[in-house]
C-alpha cells in the first residue's frame, strides 16, 4: 500500500472510528469539531499564528515545502506545487565532466500532478534573471536587480526543465527540438527516469574570472494549470503518491463542483495596484508550495484556508465533502430545517465571545507572486464606529501557504474577521429528525426564552448519541449566520515590493564606485581608430584586481564592453588613475560607466559619462565607419 494511502486510511480510522465511516461515532464530523467563535473557517481548519507562507513543519529537519534551495539529503520529501510559485528545489544529483571543468546538477522542484499543464517562466540566478540565446537553453546574459545587463554568464550556463520524467516529451524548457534529460546528464542512460517529478538540469562551465565556481541559489518560476480549488481538493484527496489515496467514489463530487463554481466567479469590486484598473482575478485560486512531509490533514487545511472552505465526512453518503463557506441561496434558506420546542430535547446552551477576545483587525501573511514570492501582508482594521465601548485592540493573525496576492489574502481575511464578530453559538440536543442535518447546513431556531424567531444558524458539528432506552438523538452545535459576512470588500492588488537598497550578490560596500569615465584622445581617422577612457579608483577602496567598462546607447550603459587588469598581474592601487584605449566600437553615440572588482566582489557602477559621437574612418581603409 502506498505510504499516503496508508496515512489516509489511518486518518479515517482515527477520526470516524474503526467500525467504518457509515456510523457517526463520538468523534463527530471529521475535521469539524470546534465550537470556538472565531469564524467558521477558523473554527474548522485554520493556521492562525502558525508557520509562514512556506508551509508547516514535519517530514524532516527542514521544511520541504519551503522555497529555499536545499542541499542533497535522502531524508527530504519532494514538495508539491499547485498554480504559480517560485521554487528553488532540492539538489538530488550532480556530475562532473569535461576534464573537471563542467558540473551538471539535477534540481528536483515538485511532484508532478496527475492533471494540469506545466510551464516555466523566469529562471533566476541569485535573483538575476537569466536571458537565453535563440537555442532556448544557453544563457546569453542576465538582468540584475537594478535593471542593468550582465554578460558574465554568456555561454557558461545551460538549463533544461522537465515535468514527468527524463524523456524528451516531458521537456518544458529548453531547445525547440526537445532532448532527453538522460542524454544531457553524464554517466547515465534511459533507466534514469525521474518519474512523475518536475525537475531542472543545470550545467555550469567553471570560470573563476566570471564568478561561476558552484551552484548558487536558483529560482524557477513554475506554473501548474491545476489551480481551481475544487479540482485541487479532489486531486489531493485521490492521489496515492502525495495525497490521501481515496477513490473518486469516496468523494461527494457535487461538493467539488460547488466549490469550483464559487471560486471561478470574478468579483466586480477588485482592482490592480493602481486602484483604478479592474482586476479579472477569480475569487479563489490555489497558488503555492505544499510540504508533502506534513500530514494530509495539515495540507487539506491549507487548501481549505485558501478557498474559504472546510473538509468533512457525510456519514449518510459515506463520502468526504468539501463545503464552501459562502452565503446560502434563497432556496437553501427556504429549505432550512426548523428547530423549536417540538424537536429540541432539553435546554439550549448559548455562549458568546467576551469583549477582550473579540477580534477587530486582521493580518494575513502570504507569498507575494509579484515579488518573487517574498512574504507580504494584508492588513485591515475595523473602523472606530464598528467597535464596542472600551473594546481593546485584538488582531487576528493568519498565514496561508497557497495564496500569492493581496486581493486573495484580503478576501479570506475579511470573511474570517467579520465571521468572528458574529459570535453567538448555540448547542442543543434534538430528536432523531436532526440526524439528517450535516455540518455546514443552515438551520432555523425558534425559542421564546432567548427571543429566537426562525433565527439563522450554520451547523458546525453534529454528534449522534444513543439514549438509555436505545433511542437516537443528535447533539447540534451551530454558529449564528449573517449573509453580510460574505459581502465582497473593495480590494486592490499589491505591486511588487520596492527595492530595499540591499546590494545584489557580488557587490560590496567596501568597494566604492570609481569616478565617472572621462573620454579623451579621440583618433577616428587613425589606421586603428581609438579613444581613451579614464577613471580614478577611490582612495578608500581596497586593492583593485580588475576594472570593467560598460557602454550603451543611452545613459543606462548596461552592456559589458571590456575587462582590464594590471599589466603583469597584481592589483591597481587605491586612488590611482587608470586609462584604457578602446578600438572596437562601430559608428554611433555612446555612454560609458565603470566599476571595479575587489577581492572577487564588484563595486557599484560609476556615474554615466558624457556622450561620445563616434565615427571611425581610417584614412587607409575602404571600410569607412566599420570596426577595425
Amino acid at each position: 500500500m502506498p505510504v499516503f494511502t496508508y496515512v489516509a486510511s489511518y486518518i479515517v480510522a482515527e477520526i470516524i472510528g474503526v467500525a467504518g465511516a457509515a456510523v457517526l461515532g463520538s468523534a463527530g464530523v471529521a475535521f469539524v469539531t470546534s465550537s470556538i467563535a472565531v469564524g467558521l473557517a477558523v473554527v474548522t481548519s485554520r493556521l492562525i499564528n502558525g508557520p509562514g507562507p512556506q508551509g508547516g513543519s514535519g517530514g524532516g529537519a527542514q521544511n520541504q515545502g519551503t522555497r529555499v534551495q536545499l542541499p542533497p539529503n535522502t531524508e527530504y520529501k519532494v514538495p508539491l506545487i499547485y498554480g504559480h510559485a517560485y521554487q528553488r528545489g532540492i539538489i538530488t544529483d550532480a556530475h562532473i565532466s569535461n576534464a573537471n571543468k563542467t558540473m551538471t546538477y539535477v534540481l528536483t522542484l515538485s511532484e508532478k500532478t496527475d492533471t494540469g499543464t506545466w510551464t516555466v517562466g523566469d529562471i533566476l540566478w541569485n535573483d538575476q534573471k537569466l536571458v537565453y540565446r535563440a537555442d532556448g537553453y544557453t544563457v546569453d546574459s542576465s538582468i540584475t536587480s537594478d535593471g542593468s545587463t550582465n554578460t558574465n554568464f554568456s555561454g557558461l550556463i545551460r538549463t533544461w526543465v522537465y515535468a514527468g520524467g527524463t524523456a524528451s516529451a516531458n521537456q518544458i524548457q529548453g531547445p525547440s527540438t526537445k532532448v532527453n534529460a538522460y542524454d544531457i546528464i553524464p554517466e547515465i542512460n534511459s533507466s534514469y527516469q525521474m518519474s512523475d517529478l518536475v525537475f531542472a538540469v543545470v550545467q555550469l562551465d567553471y570560470s573563476a574570472e566570471k564568478g561561476i565556481t558552484g551552484l548558487p541559489a536558483m529560482s524557477f518560476e513554475l506554473n501548474n494549470s491545476l489551480s481551481d480549488p475544487g479540482l485541487v481538493w479532489k486531486d489531493y484527496m485521490t492521489n496515492v503518491r502525495y495525497g490521501c489515496g481515496f477513490t473518486e467514489s469516496n468523494l461527494d463530487l457535487d461538493s467539488v463542483t460547488d466549490l469550483s463554481s464559487l471560486s471561478n466567479t470574478i468579483p466586480s469590486n477588485q482592482y490592480e495596484s493602481d486602484g483604478t484598473t479592474t482586476s479579472t482575478q477569480k475569487r479563489y485560486v490555489i497558488n503555492g508550495v505544499m510540504n508533502t512531509g506534513d500530514t494530509v490533514k495539515t495540507n487539506l487545511d491549507k487548501i481549505n484556508l485558501a478557498s474559504a472552505s472546510w473538509t468533512t465526512y457525510d456519514h449518510k453518503l459515506g463520502q468526504w465533502r468539501v463545503i464552501s463557506n459562502r452565503a446560502s441561496t434563497v432556496g437553501e434558506l427556504a429549505a432550512a430545517q426548523v428547530f423549536d420546542d417540538d424537536n429540541i430535547l432539553g435546554d439550549i446552551t448559548v455562549t458568546s465571545t467576551n469583549l477582550e477576545s473579540l477580534y477587530n483587525g486582521v493580518e494575513v501573511s502570504f507569498a507575494n507572486g509579484r515579488a518573487l514570492d517574498q512574504t507580504d501582508y494584508y492588513k485591515a482594521n475595523l473602523s472606530a464606529g464598528q467597535l464596542n465601548t472600551l473594546e481593546p485592540v485584538n488582531i487576528m493573525r493568519m498565514s496561508t501557504a497557497l495564496c500569492n496576492n493581496g486581493i486573495h489574502a484580503g478576501r479570506i481575511g475579511n470573511i474570517e474577521l467579520r465571521q468572528s464578530r458574529i459570535d453567538l453559538i448555540v448547542a442543543f440536543t434534538a430528536d432523531y429528525s436532526a440526524l439528517q442535518t450535516e455540518a455546514g447546513d443552515i438551520i432555523k431556531l425558534t425559542n421564546a426564552q432567548y427571543g429566537f424567531d426562525n433565527q439563522l444558524f450554520r451547523v458546525t458539528r453534529v454528534r449522534e448519541t444513543e439514549t438509555e432506552d436505545g433511542g437516537l438523538t443528535a447533539e447540534i452545535t451551530a454558529l449564528q449566520y449573517d449573509s453580510t459576512v460574505y459581502d465582497d470588500t473593495s480590494l486592490s492588488n499589491f505591486a511588487g515590493k520596492p527595492s530595499s537598497n540591499i546590494p545584489v550578490y557580488g557587490s560590496s560596500t567596501n568597494a566604492p564606485a570609481p569616478s565617472t569615465p572621462v573620454i579623451s584622445n579621440q583618433t577616428p581617422s587613425a589606421t586603428v581608430p581609438s579613444f581613451d577612457l579614464t577613471t580614478v579608483i577611490s582612495s578608500v577602496s581596497g586593492p583593485v584586481s580588475q576594472i570593467q567598462w560598460y557602454y550603451g546607447t543611452n545613459t543606462n550603459a548596461s552592456s559589458l564592453l571590456k575587462n582590464i587588469s594590471p599589466t603583469g598581474g597584481g592589483n591597481y592601487s587605491p586612488g590611482i588613475s587608470v586609462t584604457d584605449t578602446i578600438t572596437t566600437l562601430n559608428t554611433g553615440t555612446y555612454y560609458f560607466k565603470a566599476r571595479t572588482v575587489v577581492a572577487g566582489n564588484n563595486s557599484p557602477y560609476s556615474s554615466t559619462s558624457t556622450s561620445l559621437s563616434w565615427a571611425p574612418h581610417p584614412i587607409n581603409s575602404s571600410n569607412y565607419g566599420s570596426i577595425v
